[in-house]
């Protein structure tokens, strides 16, 4: 009897390592030591980023049978973190975290703040303008959006884009914007 549970639960187990997803993830960290002085003391402070990529990994149906197969490009969510350490202790205190996306033909960047997060979109001078914020709601991951142009309710979809949906006073009907993760052309 107890090798029976032993092999129920080895079957189970192997079964559900078996449903996992295969995602391809690329991490880069770069540290930069800060020293400054002041009157008699010099001060040093290190702040780390780490950006990683993540992207699932889809492979063509048509190389089912074949050893090589080919790739399917597949969106890439990106994420930078910054941390600093600037006091006694050997850890790196978290600072902030950023994830980037795309809607239409603009580049945003989400910034999480103690209730949600930030909106910010990239006006092609490579800095970030904020365009609204979303706010936690009590329905479990929905979010209350307000921007520049449009307001909602936001959440995020089972591949990890935001979506937003709102009213549009012209057309008289609920309409949605979505906020894809960001796209790489490589493989």
């Amino acid at each position: 009897m107890k090798n029976l549970v032993y092999l129920l639960v080895l079957v189970f187990s192997g079964t559900i390592m078996a449903q996992e997803k295969p995602s391809e993830v690329k991490e880069e960290v770069e540290v930069k030591t800060i020293k400054y002085k002041d009157s008699d003391n010099t001060t040093e402070s290190k702040v780390k980023v780490i950006t990683r990529e993540t992207s699932n990994v889809k492979l063509q149906g048509a190389d089912a049978d074949k050893v090589n197969q080919d790739r399917v490009l597949t969106g890439k969510k990106v994420e930078k973190m910054i941390m600093v350490d600037d006091d006694a202790d050997p850890e790196y205190d978290f600072l902030t975290k950023e994830t980037f996306y795309i809607s239409g033909d603009k580049n945003y960047k989400f910034t999480p703040n103690k209730k949600g997060f930030d909106i910010a979109f990239n006006n092609n001078t490579n800095q970030f303008v904020k365009t609204g914020n979303a706010w936690k709601s009590s329905t479990n991951g929905h979010y209350i959006v307000s921007g520049e142009n449009k307001n909602g309710i936001g959440y995020f979809d089972s591949e990890g884009n935001f979506v937003v949906e709102y009213y549009d006073y012209n057309l008289k009907d609920i309409m949605k914007i979505k906020y894809n993760k960001a796209v790489s052309s490589s493989k």
